[in-house]
């Protein structure tokens, strides 16, 4: 399937593909995190009959209810083909924890022998962020590790 990408300066990217029904789909990505998903009009292909706003924590559980990304499907491989390897989505607070402070400052790899490899700020994604990354509140940081380090490692995130 074919899906067409269109940056929108300022505002996002849309994303648009054409299902097997012939229906012609839409999904914003806005900058604030915030998700539009549209249903364009068969008559006119500049309009929408159907739109529906997601916030960034609605759009997530849409994910999940359609059975997540590529990158998740293979992560979830991945922890079943490595005995004991955990991961855990880790929402940073807005005070406390490691919000505000970089990776290096929780010394998470070190104490914990989790890491943090990959972080979802809005709609943007940093993969594999170095120790001089700060974190901000409401990031969502991927750690995979042990099961015990990785809860170790959400606690520090966390708070």
């Amino acid at each position: 399937m074919e899906v067409f990408e269109t940056r929108l300066p300022g505002i996002g990217i849309r994303y648009e593909f054409v299902t097997a029904a012939r229906d012609r789909v839409g999904v914003l990505v806005r900058r604030d995190g915030r998700r539009e998903l549209m249903l364009y009009d068969e008559q006119d292909p500049d309009s929408c009959r159907v739109s529906l706003v997601l916030r960034s924590e609605e759009s997530a559980v849409m994910v999940e209810l359609f059975g997540g990304s590529k990158v998740t499907e293979r992560i979830g491989d991945l922890r079943h083909e490595v005995e004991g390897l955990s991961m855990e989505w880790v929402t940073l607070p807005p005070h406390g924890g490691l919000t505000g402070g970089a990776i290096a400052d929780g010394a998470i790899r070190s104490t914990t022998g989790a890491s943090v490899v990959a972080v979802i700020r809005g709609a943007v994604s940093v993969p594999g962020p170095g120790a001089s990354f700060v974190f901000e509140a409401g990031d969502v940081a991927l750690v995979i590790g042990s099961v015990d380090g990785v809860h170790a490692a959400a606690r520090l995130l966390a708070g």
